[in-house]
């Protein structure tokens, strides 16, 4: 099954990174026991110095493993050896060659949390490497930066492709309709959850994209996106938020 049917036939409840309540975020470690409740996850992706998909989700490296430099500005040699809480940052071809049989939404780190583009070929590099592994049906690629979006359709006329959207982007590049999704070429809409833009939401989804909010850890939110209709959503405690769907 692609990951576009397991989409419309699943109410989806997706790992953010894995299962970064109990484990270190975007870590194998992570991503495997977030597979003994879901079958789909969400990951961040960056681009070494020398052209390496790597998964982490910041920019720079501090907050994570203390390193005051960008991931960006580091050769694949000395990124492997860097210690994140105890667990290697992974490279994408690594997660995907452990779990071939799952589904995954990968998310080019393009935009800067300042709201600048970084200007590098990890939408290129990441395509590669998904088609290298004969993962397209497996893989919807996700960003916030809708050039980024654009290159990926150009570079790929079938991977799934969806767009991330928050109170940021607002800021940055106005409101969203389904116009613009579409000229993005996307089919999967992940908007920062928020109770009172459900009707929104809701009128999205009957234009026919898939709506998947994030990132929704209570449980009162859980089973109010259930019963709404809308596709699913985007948890760190997939765990315990899985168990409300079944």
């Amino acid at each position: 099954m692609n990951i576009r049917d397991y989409i419309k036939s699943n109410f989806v409840v997706v790992g953010h990174r894995g299962l970064p309540s109990e484990y270190v975020e975007n870590t194998i470690e992570s991503f495997e026991n977030a597979f003994k409740f879901t079958d789909i996850v969400e990951l961040d992706v960056h681009l070494s110095s020398d052209n390496e998909v790597y998964i982490i989700h910041d920019f720079n490296l501090n907050r994570l493993a203390s390193i005051d430099k960008d991931i960006e500005n580091i050769e694949s040699a000395e990124i492997d050896r860097i210690m994140v809480r105890g667990q290697n940052i992974p490279k994408l071809r690594d997660l995907f060659k452990l779990f071939r049989d799952k589904y995954f939404l990968v998310e080019l780190k393009t935009v800067h949390d300042d709201g600048y583009l970084v200007k590098n070929e990890l939408t290129k590099y990441t395509l590669q490497v998904v088609e290298s592994m004969g993962m397209e049906d497996h893989v919807c690629i996700i960003s916030f930066d809708p050039y980024a979006l654009r290159r990926a359709g150009e570079l790929s006329r079938t991977i799934m492709l969806g767009f991330d959207y928050d109170q940021h982007s607002e800021k940055y590049i106005g409101k969203i309709d389904c116009k613009d999704l579409k000229s993005m070429g996307v089919s999967l809409f992940l908007p920062e959850y928020k109770k009172e833009y459900m009707k929104k939401f809701k009128e999205i989804q009957d234009d026919g994209y898939f709506v998947v909010p994030w990132t929704v850890d209570r449980e009162e939110d859980g089973v109010f996106i259930a019963n709404s209709g809308l596709n699913g959503y985007i948890t760190n405690m997939v765990d315990r938020m899985s168990k409300l769907s079944r």
